[in-house]
C-alpha cells in the first residue's frame, strides 16, 4: 500500500493523481447539493430537428471529441473517466518500470504519462459507446423546441467554435447540447444562457443576455 502512495504522488502519476482528485471533488459537491442526475441526461446528438443534422460540435474540439468519441457522453463524465484510467495506467506503469522510489524519472515519465494518457483517452471512447443509452431521454426533442429556453453552461468558455451546456425542456428532461456565441461573453461553468437560435449544423446559438428573463 505505501509503494502505491508513493508511486501516486511521484512523477508522472501524481498529475493524474491531481486529475482523480479534482473528478473526485467534483463528484462529492455534487452529490451533496443534489445536482447529480444520470437518468435524464441526452446525447447533443440526439435532439432531433427533424432534417437529420447532427448535434455535435465543429472545429478543433468539436472533431477530437468526436474522434474518440468522447461527445457521447457529459466532459465530467469523460473527464472522471480519464483521470481513473490515467491514473490506474500510470501507477501500473511505474510500478513495472521502477524498483523503489515513487518516480520513474523525466524520460521515462514522459513516456509513461503519453501512454496513460492515449490509453485513458481510447477507454473513454469505449466506455462512452457502452455508456451511451443511460444518456439519452427517452423521447426525442426537436432542435427547435428549446429555443427560447435558459440554459446552464458546462464548459469553461462559450464561442463560436466551441461550448457545451445543460437545457431542461418541457417534459423536465435535461439534454446536453452543443452551443455558441458570437459576440464576446463572460459565460463560464454554471453561468446562464439564452438559446436564440440553431445553425445549419444543429448547434445552438445562445446569448449571454438572461435578464428579466422568467
Amino acid at each position: 500500500m505505501g509503494r502505491v502512495i508513493e508511486v501516486s504522488l511521484g512523477f508522472p502519476t501524481v498529475i493524474f493523481t491531481t486529475l482523480l482528485l479534482i473528478a473526485l471533488g467534483y463528484w462529492i459537491i455534487a452529490i451533496l447539493s443534489g445536482s447529480l442526475d444520470f437518468e435524464i441526461d441526452a446525447d447533443v446528438g440526439d435532439v432531433s430537428d427533424g432534417g437529420g443534422s447532427d448535434g455535435s460540435g465543429s472545429g478543433f474540439m468539436g472533431s477530437l471529441l468526436q474522434s474518440f468519441d468522447l461527445h457521447h457522453m457529459p466532459l465530467t463524465v469523460v473527464f472522471s473517466v480519464i483521470a481513473i484510467v490515467g491514473w490506474a495506467t500510470s501507477a501500473i506503469l511505474t510500478l513495472i518500470t521502477t524498483t523503489s522510489g515513487g518516480s520513474a524519472g523525466v524520460l521515462v515519465g514522459v513516456f509513461i504519462a503519453l501512454g496513460a494518457l492515449v490509453v485513458s483517452v481510447f477507454m473513454a471512447g469505449r466506455v462512452g459507446r457502452l455508456l451511451r443509452p443511460f444518456f439519452v431521454a427517452a423521447l426525442p426533442v426537436r432542435h427547435a423546441d428549446l429555443v427560447g429556453r435558459i440554459c446552464t453552461v458546462r464548459t469553461g468558455r462559450v464561442d463560436r467554435a466551441f461550448g457545451q451546456a445543460e437545457v431542461v425542456d418541457s417534459e423536465a428532461a435535461t439534454h446536453t447540447i452543443q452551443v455558441r456565441c458570437a459576440i464576446e461573453n463572460d459565460l463560464m461553468s454554471g453561468a446562464q444562457a439564452l438559446i436564440v437560435d440553431v445553425d445549419a449544423d444543429g448547434r445552438f446559438i445562445v446569448s449571454p443576455d438572461v435578464d428579466g428573463i422568467v
